[in-house]
């Protein structure tokens, strides 16, 4: 739930999105969404770039690249009554409280779907975790830790336009164990809180050579359409303005003839 309203569950597997039936068909360019398994939730990804994909030796197919962002990462955070007086109320049970409220915004806790176990999800080398004190950074507590920069740190989809077919899908995640100071600990009583990386995971995608090539055929039947379409629209303009010229012409004549 969130704030007490339930979650609407939405987004494709990553196997299919939403067509753009028409080219002015509005909220189709813009964003997506993909289910997320590991958060149980849908993760918003945003338009980066048209491009074309080879199909064959000659033939492409024209397709659209979406990444998950900091955007996407904020909308899918499960943050409300996140100020400390609901933290106890809700270790009560009195009121529901947002499972990422004690996370930096593009980290989401894991522990309630962990029998309790504190994992905590984010890109790679928490790739776009925002702290407003950098001291307070996961990578700032590591060692070894490169700022991520470049493709291999992103989530990417690649999509058909008219069919919403995913051709191209790049999804990594990268699971932590967050380590609390306790005085029971032996080996954990004078460090700080930390979120240690235990493994990422990715899961690639690639359209087959057949998938391409019948896409690119449906893409050339559409444009086919499309030129058809306009070429009956232009026709029908001529024929009109030739009906026009012609009743004005015997219009004339018509005026004429009642004026002898």
């Amino acid at each position: 739930c969130y704030g007490g309203t339930p979650l609407e569950v939405r987004g494709s597997r990553g196997e299919q999105v939403k067509p753009q039936v028409w080219s002015l068909q509005t909220g189709v360019e813009e964003r997506i969404e993909v289910f997320a398994k590991t958060l149980m939730r849908p993760v918003q990804y945003s338009f980066i770039e048209d491009f074309e994909l080879p199909a064959s030796d000659n033939d492409v197919v024209q397709v659209r690249r979406y990444e998950l962002n900091e955007a996407g990462l904020r909308q899918a955070r499960l943050a409300f009554n996140c100020d400390a007086v609901f933290k106890s109320m809700s270790e009560s049970g009195v009121l529901n409280r947002g499972s990422d409220c004690d996370v930096l915004p593009g980290m989401f806790d894991l522990t309630a779907a962990s029998n309790n176990i504190p994992f905590v999800w984010s890109l790679p080398h928490f790739y776009l975790v925002e702290a407003q004190d950098s001291t307070q950074h996961p990578r700032n507590n590591l060692i070894g830790f490169v700022t991520p920069t470049g493709p291999r740190y992103r989530n990417m989809v690649v999509v058909e336009r008219e069919s919403g077919r995913v051709l191209q899908s790049m999804l990594k995640e990268q699971i932590s164990i967050r380590l609390y100071k306790d005085d029971r600990n032996y080996f954990f009583t004078k460090h700080k809180s930390i979120a240690v990386p235990l493994y990422w995971r990715m899961d690639t995608k690639n359209a087959t050579v057949a998938e391409r090539q019948l896409l690119s055929s449906m893409q050339g039947t559409f444009r086919g359409l499309d030129a058809g379409f306009f070429a009956c629209m232009i026709l029908g303009g001529v024929c009109l303005l030739a009906a026009l010229f012609v009743g004005m012409l015997l219009y004339r004549d018509n005026s004429l003839q009642s004026v002898r």
